[in-house]
């Protein structure tokens, strides 16, 4: 095989780049998804034609590098917002882009190396195999920030998008993975001896799209019109604002707010309330929190379900969690948020940190010290919708989480979160996008209270059923039904990553093989 000239490889690292930032204005809030489909291609084309694996290695830094520049611009408002230096949070945001670009040097080189033999016609099959493969292994030490799974680039396809059930997100990243390298492979062999040939994975790859979607449509046209018997959920949204949350003179105004919102007139008495993540700050039994939240509970004859902080199971620090209050006002039981934010909630490596970085920029962390993580395996709380799952804020990026909890028997989860930090960025909406990600591939309803939004409840065909937009200060009074319409639950929930697993053994079998054939 013929590879390119070095200015001709510049010039194709330079378009996988470019195609990859308009994969990028596939996620929330810009939502051209079909910009997934096709912005991947210029990267298979420059890895392939690269006059070296390093060059596709370097192809693929470039495209990976960009494509997050454009999804994570948010993270330096975010910085800014928080006094951050504008030298220091334009590093973060790069630094933060580069790490995440990794797992696109190592799909490029996998790639390119893999498919240097074999048939072409298996060549598109090879890099979904190896994308999906890289995907799941880095996925346990990269950070989750639902923008480097490529199944979120297709949140506003949500026929496409059931397949989650089947699979996961692997499973619509490796469709969507296929149909690019099929046309990268079409394009470059355009015009060649064998045009045909060249076409067939794409037709095939295109076929199993069109057969994902219209399955997909298909379940949707089963969602039915009367959900049967349902009970009714408050959740609150008081928009506080997140840089006056964490002064202590602000407790009682935001206690105060809490009490408006619960006090508005109700037409129908709720069987849940939901109050977003950290509701209140330091949540002491001495204080006037506590007895607040059970009045409220005893009132409404209601269980309330409020973010705190609170001490660590273990007694090793404070914890953000989430209370169960009973409708008697007495506490029916405490989750510790499971997956930490690095830098949010504790800081890697603390040790080489320098003090001054942790005085400036992380003062709540440093007057807190770092939060303690929960057990895996939490007990799972008792609602009126039956077995209840909470996930807290950043947990709703990571699948196996959720579907921890539904292969343990709950038939609700409920993500409560604080999106503040983040204002009016892509962040709170990428971040809410992820939790219907989790209602189709566990198959059950989620319900969601956000600080500042975006609180909602999602049913378990993925359509949002009720919702309170970004920084809208409110209750939503919501009915979710009684009912279980997947009784058995999905084949994820069940088999839990079952592709990606596939997709690294294979991968390791290819690289084995390969290995034996001299280059």
């Amino acid at each position: 095989m013929t590879r390119g000239s070095g200015a001709s490889a510049r010039s194709r690292a330079v378009a996988a780049a470019a195609g990859a930032a308009l994969v990028g204005l596939a996620l929330p809030r810009a939502g051209f998804w079909f910009f997934g489909w096709v912005g991947l291609a210029p990267l298979f084309l420059a890895a392939d034609e690269a006059e070296t694996r390093r060059g596709a290695a370097a192809a693929g830094f470039w495209a990976g590098f960009a494509y997050h520049a454009v999804v994570l611009h948010w993270i330096y408002a975010t910085c800014r917002f928080a006094q951050i230096p504008a030298p220091v949070a334009a590093l973060a945001w790069a630094l933060l882009s580069a790490v995440l670009a990794l797992n696109w040097v190592l799909a490029a080189f996998l790639g390119r190396w893999l498919t240097e033999t074999g048939a072409r016609f298996l060549r598109p099959w090879t890099w979904a195999a190896v994308w999906t493969a890289t995907a799941a292994a880095t996925g346990w030490w990269t950070p989750r920030l639902a923008v480097d799974v490529l199944a979120y680039t297709q949140w506003n396809n949500l026929a496409l998008i059931q397949a989650g059930a089947w699979g996961g997100p692997y499973l619509i990243g490796f469709i969507l993975v296929l149909v690019n390298a099929a046309l990268a492979e079409a394009w470059r062999d355009a015009g060649g001896r064998a045009p045909q040939a060249a076409a067939a994975p794409l037709a095939l790859g295109l076929a199993l799209a069109a057969g994902t979607w219209i399955n997909g449509a298909m379940v949707l046209a089963r969602r039915p019109d009367d959900p049967g018997a349902t009970a009714r959920v408050e959740i609150l949204q008081p928009a506080i604002d997140e840089y006056q949350k964490w002064d202590g003179r602000a407790v009682e105004e935001i206690l105060d707010g809490f009490d408006e919102l619960l006090a508005r007139p109700e037409t129908r008495a709720p069987s849940l309330v939901v109050w977003p993540e950290t509701a209140i700050p330091y949540f002491q039994p001495r204080g006037r929190a506590a007895p607040l939240v059970a009045k409220w509970a005893r009132r409404q004859k209601a269980a309330h379900l409020v973010g705190i902080v609170a001490a660590a199971e273990s007694g090793a620090g404070p914890a953000n969690a989430a209370q169960l209050v009973l409708p008697n006002g007495t506490v029916g039981g405490v989750y510790v948020k499971r997956e930490l934010v690095p830098f949010g909630e504790y800081v890697p490596f603390r040790a080489l940190v320098p003090r001054f970085v942790i005085e400036r920029w992380l003062k709540v962390l440093d007057e807190m010290g770092d939060l303690s993580p929960g057990a895996p395996d939490q007990k799972l709380f008792a609602t009126a919708f039956g077995p209840t799952a909470v996930t807290i804020c950043y947990e709703a990026m990571f699948p196996r989480w959720a579907r921890r909890d539904a292969a343990r028997g709950a038939r609700l989860l409920i993500n409560v979160t604080n999106d503040g930090w983040y204002k009016d960025t892509w962040g709170p909406y990428q971040h809410f996008e992820a939790n219907v990600f989790r209602a189709i591939e566990n198959r059950i309803p989620v319900i969601r209270s956000g600080n500042t939004g975006i609180s909602a409840v999602i049913d378990p065909w993925g359509v949002v059923t009720a919702k309170l937009d970004l920084n809208e200060r409110g209750r939503l009074d919501a009915d979710v039904p009684l009912g279980d319409p997947f009784p058995a639950r999905s084949l994820y929930a069940r088999r839990g990553d079952w592709l990606g697993a596939l997709c690294l053994a294979l991968t390791v079998l290819l690289c084995a093989r390969r290995a034996l054939i001299r280059p």
